[in-house]
């Protein structure tokens, strides 16, 4: 029988705690380290530049072991965010947690900290279905465990910009698909 996934973000201190199944609802990118859906933190839209959310970082989780073992490990977006919205994706290293923190409005150092990181590097146009991100290209997890295995973070960030014209609120969503081969 196939595994059972989850999709899991993490807030607070290292390593973080772990959200309850976030599969298939809106997740809300705000200035706040917190899993709440409120309108409390939002991104303002700035006179110029950008105004960037807090960093997200998720993990899929198996809740029931695989027939034999999970391995290479995607992600990418169902389409891309609406004109004027910016949406970065990496893979933080080694598996290391970083806590969203104030910091992260002046944009992520060498995520989000510069155009030539946020353009040509880390925005999700870069990983559509065809190409999407490696999270791992290995084994990450084999029966009989279950749980995110071996797999490093996937850090997201969003920003709104002066050419979004939409108004306060809610932006149209698109999915954030995570991938893998199981045998």
């Amino acid at each position: 029988m196939a595994a059972s996934a989850q999709v899991r973000f993490y807030t607070g201190a290292s390593p973080g705690s772990a959200s309850s199944d976030i599969t298939g609802i809106t997740i809300r990118y705000k200035q706040a380290d917190n899993a709440t859906q409120d309108a409390f933190f939002p991104l303002a839209l700035p006179i110029v530049g950008q105004t960037f959310s807090w960093r997200k970082s998720t993990k899929i989780n198996f809740s029931t072991t695989p027939v034999t073992s999970i391995s290479n490990l995607r992600w990418f977006v169902s389409s891309n965010p609406p004109s004027g919205i910016n949406f970065y994706a990496r893979v933080q290293a080694a598996g290391i947690y970083v806590q969203a923190n104030s910091q992260d409005v002046n944009g992520i150092t060498g995520f989000t900290d510069t155009v030539g990181n946020q353009n040509a590097n880390n925005a999700v146009t870069n990983y559509p279905a065809a190409t999407p991100l490696t999270v791992n290209s290995g084994t990450v997890l084999s029966n009989p465990n279950t749980g995110e295995g071996t797999q490093v973070f996937v850090e997201t960030q969003m920003s709104v910009g002066t050419t979004y014209a939409g108004g306060p609120g809610a932006i149209t969503p698109f999915a954030q698909i995570y991938r893998y081969n199981e045998s």
